[in-house]
């Protein structure tokens, strides 16, 4: 931003215009959420007590409390002022503050003699300049900057069951298994009969709106082909154990969705939660898969294999 200062009185209009245009600016806000200015920090330490009684507030309630750290504010020449700060706003103590708002701006002084006794005009016309330019900011972005998300709202959309059948792929749901969808090579040397390739993800595209992060999650439950194999002329109890390995894997799959349901997600967090709770879904899955191997002896203890049958129906 420029603008020109010619003369005091010159002055006291622009003061006056920048007023106006930031009140202006306030009503046109309307419901969006308020906030304050709590702090001021940063270069010029003789300046701030100027720029604090134009900016920093100490009564009311505001939605978010912001800082403001200055990095530029001097006069560059006897005809030259400029003025730079960065608004930061902190919601969370591990991440800290988190950086907002950049404003740059410079002033041509010419009229003022010297420096000396100009410091708070100066610092009035700065503020409001911030204050104007920041208000329009804070109401085109508040709705929409990550940084200022209110409140996550989950909605788990069903699993993903395609109609068509993939050639690859089998999706939990979407027919029942039988041999002919185990179409790798046994392992060389395998004491087992078969071997099912059975996994889960997710998926989330979130979007924001007026402040609010809605997080539509879908979760796959699959098995490849390309990766399951199976020996010859085995039983249908073989394939009951490696169906019952794929139900593990969709419970799994259940457990990372009831998780969610119960938790409410940070806004700051959420990605980060997200990823606790499917790798802890993920880590039961293979201690689960594990015990029931060791349970059924890979399907070879035909009564524990029902046990286990009638647990994952």
């Amino acid at each position: 931003m420029f603008t020109t200062i010619w003369a005091k009185p010159s002055l006291k209009k622009h003061l006056a215009l920048g007023a106006f245009y930031f009140l202006t600016s306030y009503i046109l806000l309307g419901q969006v959420p308020t906030y304050q200015f709590q702090s001021l920090g940063g270069v010029n330490t003789a300046a701030q007590s100027y720029l604090k009684k134009q900016l920093v507030g100490t009564k009311g309630y505001a939605d978010f409390n912001l800082q403001i750290l200055l990095k530029e504010f001097d006069f560059q020449s006897k005809d030259t002022f400029k003025f730079q700060a960065e608004i930061y706003v902190t919601r969370d103590s591990i991440l800290g503050p988190q950086l907002l708002y950049t404003y740059k701006s410079q002033f041509k002084t010419q009229g003022f003699k010297t420096k000396s006794g100009h410091w708070e005009e100066m610092a009035k016309l700065s503020s409001q300049s911030l204050s104007s330019q920041f208000a329009i900011w804070w109401k085109n972005n508040w709705g929409k900057d990550p940084k200022l998300i209110q409140e996550v709202k989950v909605d788990f959309l069903p699993d993903y069951v395609p109609k068509a059948m993939d050639k690859d792929t089998v999706f939990f749901g979407q027919k029942k298994l039988d041999w002919t969808d185990f179409t790798a090579k046994p392992y060389p040397g395998s004491r087992f009969a078969a071997q099912i390739f059975s996994n889960f993800e997710y998926h989330a595209v979130p979007r924001i709106e007026q402040g609010i992060l809605y997080l539509p999650i879908q979760v796959k439950v699959y098995m490849l082909r390309s990766y399951s194999w199976k020996k010859e002329n085995l039983p249908d109890r073989a394939l009951d154990h490696e169906s019952t390995h794929f139900k593990i894997t969709q419970q799994a799959a259940y457990q990372f969705k009831e998780q969610i349901k119960q938790k409410k997600l940070r806004p700051l967090w959420y990605e980060s939660e997200l990823q606790w709770w499917f790798l802890d879904a993920y880590r039961w899955m293979n201690s689960m898969q594990k015990m029931y191997d060791e349970g059924t002896q890979h399907g070879i203890n035909a009564s524990e294999q029902e046990k286990w049958n009638e647990r994952f129906k």
